[in-house]
């Protein structure tokens, strides 16, 4: 999970500083990672210890297709909003909540 955050902080970067060498590498490279590491997040949610948050899991796969969705769209707003304030957010509060259970 922090490798997929330190992904979107660095691909979020290279974003901002309109670095086109880097970012479309970056950008599918944490493409990847998510489509590998998503599903693992979404079965985190099938631990007993988890089940007052199983719904969340659905939040993952939508996600996944936002940010697909706004990589093919450019729109450097729309990425930085789905993948930096969303995401991101979103992984380092689900990191938060599997550490105070002791899940990782």
């Amino acid at each position: 999970m922090d490798e997929l955050i330190e992904g979107i902080e660095s691909t979020i970067i290279s974003l901002m500083r309109y670095d086109l060498n880097e970012y479309p590498k970056q950008a599918q490279e944490l493409a990847n990672k998510m489509m590998v590491i998503f599903p693992a997040i979404i079965d985190c949610y099938n631990d007993p210890l988890m089940q007052d948050k199983r719904e969340d899991a659905m939040y993952w796969p939508g996600q996944l297709e936002r940010i697909l969705a706004a990589f093919d769209r450019g729109d450097a707003f729309e990425v930085t909003d789905v993948l930096y304030n969303e995401t991101r957010a979103n992984l380092m509060e689900l990191k938060a909540i599997l550490t105070q259970r002791g899940l990782i």
